[in-house]
């Protein structure tokens, strides 16, 4: 932390913001709006988010997107996003509902987030909307006005690029030779890479530019799990508008990408030899650096939830990874997505006995000592119930993800998202466990 404390005033989208400048570090929460949707104890809204809010520097809300031929900026969901209208019959408004939370938290600083692998329909356009300046401009003068209008912050660009293919690797784990999928559903390789990279400076040069005429100022980027920064990410021409970046160093695994092969979905360092060197948070952390970020501008992502793998016959016994799976593991009881699990639907199953791994309802919890490549559960099939592999973040992994920020001076820690966190203290009565032990640190 600095010295001394030095306060000013800015105006946000017409409401005052006081700004602390003395805070070193970010925490920098997302929220995906959707889990409004949610029933009972897991829904998420204004009103239970707050117990999280004097923990965050930064509430970001995901997602808006971008009209695939105008190129305007849209709400994915304006049921949710959007008031009553004569358009919208029945909209919640929640894009209001959250920034009158800055009449409570007046130094939150509030952004829209867009993008985010949640705009699912020609995800191409991202690419076409920024080849030529007319589709540049519109987008950035429409999501300016789409941010004051509803009084956000500012904008966090989470620009949906194509991805690094998984590979068919090779192993030294007997009978894993040959077993790890190819990738089902990754983005083909981009043929204008160059051009795409110069052109989103130019975006966000623009988005910039109007957001600032517009009092709506804070300007973040997202860089989305398995987009290679080199390819995309000009950081010395970027960072003259961009407050932070967040590299979202988590999913490196995923049972989408590797269906047949359990491990670590966000390793610290990996300590297998022969495994993909880039797939870790260090190795990201040190190529941004590489290629002349700001380290102070650095925020690192983390997951408040777990990638789950299904167990069969073949998984063998010990649970210890790498484990031969059978795809994504059965989607959670609120959650309702298969291969993933919130942390509010692993922390309540969790023990450190080994009697867990035959339980049908109980997960073993398994440390990871040497803090490289973090905690993981699992349950071995057992009569008609599926064995479960679970790579997940907790309190205790996060706490080691901050006290690496602060030791080298990132920007701060970003989490994704507050939703999955526990949000109603299901586990102990302790609401946003991880992002509390994040904040504990920084």
């Amino acid at each position: 932390m600095l010295g001394v404390k030095l306060f000013g005033a800015v105006a946000l989208c017409g409401l005052l913001a006081i700004v602390d400048i003395s805070q070193a570090f970010r925490t920098v929460c997302y929220y995906d709006g959707r889990a409004l949707w949610r029933k009972d104890v897991v829904k998420v809204g204004a009103e239970e988010l707050k117990p999280a809010l004097s923990y965050c520097t930064h509430l970001v809300y995901g997602y808006a997107g971008i009209d695939d031929d105008k190129f305007k900026a849209k709400s994915l969901d304006p049921k949710l996003d959007l008031p009553e209208s004569k358009d919208v019959k029945g909209g919640k408004g929640n894009f209001k509902s959250i920034t009158a939370l800055k009449k409570i938290y007046p130094s939150l600083t509030i952004l829209l987030s867009v993008g985010g692998n949640a705009d699912v329909e020609d995800p191409d356009k991202y690419l076409t909307a920024l080849e030529t300046p007319k589709s540049r401009t519109k987008f950035a003068s429409t999501i300016s006005e789409m941010a004051k209008e509803n009084g956000f912050d500012g904008i966090d660009l989470a620009w949906q690029f194509p991805v690094v293919n998984e590979k068919k690797e090779k192993h030294t784990w007997g009978s894993f030779i040959h077993k790890v999928a190819k990738t089902v559903g990754i983005t083909s390789k981009d043929s204008k890479e160059a051009e795409h990279k110069e052109q989103f400076t130019a975006l966000v040069r623009e988005v910039k530019g109007v957001l600032n005429a517009n009092n709506c100022p804070y300007l973040s980027v997202s860089i989305l799990p398995h987009v290679n920064s080199s390819v995309y990410f000009d950081f010395p021409g970027l960072q003259k508008y961009v407050d932070h970046f967040t590299l979202m160093t988590y999913d490196f695994r995923t049972p989408d990408r590797v269906p047949k092969l359990a491990d670590h979905a966000s390793p610290f360092k990996f300590v297998y030899a022969d495994r993909l060197a880039w797939q870790n948070i260090e190795s990201q952390v040190n190529k941004a650096i590489a290629l002349k970020a700001d380290r102070t501008k650095l925020v690192l992502g983390i997951s408040t939830y777990g990638r789950t793998w299904k167990m069969d016959k073949d998984s063998g016994k010990s649970g210890a990874p790498p484990v031969n799976a059978d795809g994504p593991g059965e989607e959670g009881t609120y959650t309702k997505t298969e291969g993933l699990l919130a942390y509010y639907e692993i922390c309540p199953h969790l023990v450190e006995s080994t009697a867990a791994t035959t339980s049908l309802t109980l997960y073993r919890r398994v440390p990871d000592p040497s803090k490289n490549l973090g905690t993981y559960a699992f349950r071995l099939p057992k009569d008609d119930v599926k064995g479960i592999w679970i790579s997940f973040e907790e309190p205790e992994t996060a706490k080691q993800k901050a006290t690496y920020v602060k030791q080298n001076n990132l920007g701060g820690i970003a989490l994704m998202d507050l939703s999955l966190d526990d949000a109603r203290g299901l586990c102990d009565a302790n609401k946003y466990p991880i992002l509390k032990a994040v904040k504990n640190i920084l």
